[in-house]
């Protein structure tokens, strides 16, 4: 880490008007010294800081621009900055400046869950150029796991928690390590039965104040219609497992519908009749769903501001790298995951699935 502390010297004497021999002679050096300090040439002996600072009318950890932690701004750009390197030069890269500004700022658990999930979503560019792709992807996810534990522990607010949390119960699940991820579902607080949105929404029609009641409800419709979407996927697959396939497929048509109904994504609704046509027996049927899923996963863009119920809901739209990203990890689990496994000989998923990796560029 450089220290800009010759520039925050520099500032603070002029500021002070104070001449580089007026501020050595009130810490006892050289006027050169106070120099080569603030063009960054050397830095002030340890011992030099207290009284350097009160010269200067700067507490020490001003001096040393000293942070305990990021603010949300800078973690914000921290994260823009990460994900241009990990888009632009390569998973390695962004490791490496990642593990450079967890070094910076070891004791911020909101960061480590940042960097966290960073290191999930490039997870498909670790292990494109890994010699073993299946141990490098025990060893990240491990990682990963490791750093949302230690952000839970170490975030400030019960918000950066609860989103850690979540994370490790995730992780913990894809590694088959259920007992602990129950235990910490255990832990999770009970919902509330009235959302504070909800009241908030209401306060701020009373207040007249439409603009800010229609964008909160816009967000709370978005949430809700996920909530149910995932129901019904869950509903379908308990359906499925258990052979009723008229309640499976109740459960998949309103899937559909609802997709459909509010211009979301297809691509979750049509893996889960691909999955049910397989069960059936239907090769033809999950040929065609396996289609239209390649071409539901090329259009997918993860971007509502155009769309009529959810418009100006998000704040960041994905970039094409990061899209391309999405589309590397999505490749590598339909060649690898056994899901296919009754159609993956079949020459049209062959050819759907080549189609697919066309449309990825290479990494760079």
């Amino acid at each position: 880490m450089e220290l800009c502390i010759g520039t925050t010297i520099l500032a603070a004497r002029r500021a002070k008007k104070l001449t580089q021999e007026a501020l050595a002679d009130l810490v006892g050096v050289s006027a050169a010294a106070v120099s080569k300090w603030e063009t960054g040439a050397s830095y002030p002996d340890i011992t030099l800081l207290p009284p350097l600072a009160r010269a200067l009318g700067l507490t020490v950890d001003a001096l040393l621009d000293f942070h305990p932690a990021p603010s949300n701004e800078e973690l914000h750009a921290i994260s823009e900055r990460l994900r241009a390197v990990f888009d632009e030069q390569g998973f390695a890269a962004g490791q490496q400046q990642a593990e450079a500004v967890l070094r910076e700022y070891p004791s911020c658990g909101q960061l480590k869950t940042l960097i966290g999930g960073l290191y999930f979503h490039y997870l498909a560019s670790a292990l494109a150029h890994a010699d073993d792709p299946e141990q490098e992807s025990e060893a990240l996810i491990a990682h990963c796991l490791a750093l949302f534990e230690q952000g839970e522990a170490q975030s400030e607010t019960e918000n950066e928690k609860m989103g850690a949390r979540l994370l490790r119960i995730n992780t913990l699940t894809m590694l088959g390590r259920c007992e602990e991820a129950e235990a910490l579902i255990d832990t999770l607080p009970a919902r509330q039965p009235l959302d504070a949105d909800v009241l908030r929404i209401n306060l701020y029609l009373a207040q007249d104040k439409v603009p800010e009641a229609e964008q909160l409800t816009r967000k709370q419709l978005l949430t809700h219609v996920h909530e149910v979407l995932s129901a019904l996927m869950y509903l379908t697959t308990a359906a499925r497992r258990q052979k009723d396939f008229p309640s499976a497929h109740r459960c998949w048509d309103a899937l559909c519908a609802i997709n459909e109904l509010f211009a979301l994504d297809r691509s979750n609704d049509l893996l889960i009749g691909i999955l049910l046509a397989q069960d059936e027996g239907s090769t033809e049927q999950a040929l065609k769903l396996f289609e239209q899923y390649i071409d539901a996963q090329l259009a997918f863009t993860l971007d509502y501001r155009q769309n009529p119920f959810f418009a100006g809901t998000q704040t960041r739209v994905p970039t094409q790298n990061e899209i391309a990203e999405m589309r590397r990890l999505t490749l590598r689990s339909i060649e690898t995951d056994g899901q296919f496994a009754p159609i993956r000989d079949e020459s049209r998923f062959r050819a759907a699935v080549e189609r697919f990796r066309a449309a990825i560029p290479p990494e760079a």
